[in-house]
């Protein structure tokens, strides 16, 4: 026995017949407004994240160039000639030699720890350290005398005039890639230990100059300037240049032998750079915003809300870029393949000279730092000196050569490609 689909008795729409059940399906359909406003809260995020994507991957950068700062921050001491810094300009490996031998190194903060450390050890050696000239006069003069020995390096004239006033400064050392090595040229213990010494910097003259500078290596140790010079009575000592005492230069020549033997004659040493709270107040300069009235910072405070908020209102907010294809894309090498193509066919080899040869000036003059406004002279000669040619050859491959032919262009052209391989690779 079959069965038949249940019809529906009710009149169809022109009310003469029954119209055909309509199947009803196995699950409802879901309501497409409600899967929409499932989906609206992501959209408007994503959405939400593109328009502010700058902003967002600028605060992470911050924050992780703040974490590489405090992951990376270290505790030593960055202190040129400093004691406990081990980096090439520091001292520390000077220090840790004298500390070894028998020597208490004392490192003082300030003026009045310096002060201090003098009284309590009397008789003990001071390296005085000042290259930014912060002390003034009467600071100066009471390290000294609180001082059995002083130590300069590379002092200033008014650092000289308030220490060691028999001792004058010379000039410089002539500039050298390395450093010059210097025989002792003098009869002080200390110098004839050393035998020559690696070094720069300053020159100085005094009752006492060892290590002279002289064009022709003799020298008068009374008289010529030297990177060492001391008082008659070995009261002050001054060295040319921190080399002597830095960790990079320590090992060189007779460095370590001076270094030890000047710092290092007492049982205490008292390592002293001068440092910005040294300054006397007098000296020191007045803040501008002394002079300013109490309310004016917390005006400026709020002018600047003000702006940041304002700026932020009615500021311009860039929306996403809109791309925009390109209606075609040709690749430089083609552009001058076909160029060159129409170069040939015209038969131009003037023309095709001309461009290669202000080509080649435009590179040779941008290579050799000549500057937009060269002259095609100042090129040539530039380019001459560089590539080791005369200024002859140099000046008919440039200027004077006209090809005539294909031929001679590829030939004139290789040429001048030579030619600025080797400007380039002086």
């Amino acid at each position: 026995m079959s069965t038949s689909p249940v019809q529906d008795a009710s009149p169809g729409p022109d009310g003469t017949g029954s119209a055909p059940a309509q199947p009803v399906p196995d699950q409802p359909v879901p309501d497409q407004r409600e899967a929409a406003g499932h989906r609206t809260p992501l959209r408007r995020a994503a959405g939400w994240f593109r328009q502010h994507r700058v902003v967002i991957l600028l605060i992470l950068l911050l924050c992780g160039m703040v974490a590489l700062s405090l992951w990376g921050r270290t505790d030593a001491d960055g202190v040129a000639l400093s004691p406990d810094n081990p980096a090439p300009d520091g001292g520390m490996a000077a220090a840790q030699i004298l500390s070894g031998q028998g020597v208490e190194v004392l490192q003082p903060q300030d003026i009045d720890e310096a002060q201090t450390a003098l009284e309590e050890h009397p008789g003990a050696t001071l390296l005085y350290l000042d290259p930014n000239g912060f002390l003034d006069n009467s600071q100066m003069e009471e390290l000294a005398d609180a001082a059995g020995r002083t130590v300069l390096v590379a002092p200033t004239f008014a650092q000289l005039a308030a220490i060691a006033p028999d001792i004058r400064q010379a000039g410089l050392l002539p500039a050298d890639p390395g450093h010059h090595i210097l025989e002792s040229g003098c009869r002080n213990e200390d110098a004839l230990a050393a035998g020559s010494v690696a070094t720069g910097g300053r020159t100085y003259r005094g009752p006492v100059t060892c290590f002279p500078f002289t064009e022709g290596g003799e020298s008068d140790a009374g008289e010529t300037a030297g990177s060492y010079a001391a008082t008659r009575d070995g009261s002050t000592v001054v060295l040319g240049s921190p080399d002597l005492i830095a960790n990079k230069a320590l090992a060189s020549e007779g460095n370590a032998a001076l270094a030890l033997r000047t710092l290092g004659p007492d049982e205490t040493l008292v390592w002293y750079r001068a440092v910005p709270a040294d300054i006397p107040v007098t000296d020191q300069p007045a803040d501008p915003f002394a002079y300013l009235p109490a309310w004016v910072g917390p005006l400026m405070l709020w002018l600047v809300l003000v702006t940041a908020l304002a700026g932020f209102w009615r500021g311009r907010r860039l929306g996403p870029l809109a791309e925009e294809p390109l209606p075609v894309v040709v690749r430089s090498a083609e552009t001058a393949e076909g160029r060159a193509r129409l170069y040939q066919d015209s038969q131009a080899v003037d023309h095709a000279a001309a461009t290669l040869r202000a080509a080649a000036m435009t590179r040779l003059a941008a290579h050799l730092r000549l500057g937009p406004g060269a002259g095609t002279e100042a090129v040539t000669r530039a380019t001459a000196e560089a590539t080791g040619r005369s200024y002859a050859e140099t000046d008919i491959l440039l200027n004077q050569q006209r090809p005539g032919t294909g031929s001679e262009l590829v030939r004139w052209a290789q040429d001048l490609h030579d030619l600025e391989e080797e400007a380039t690779s002086s």
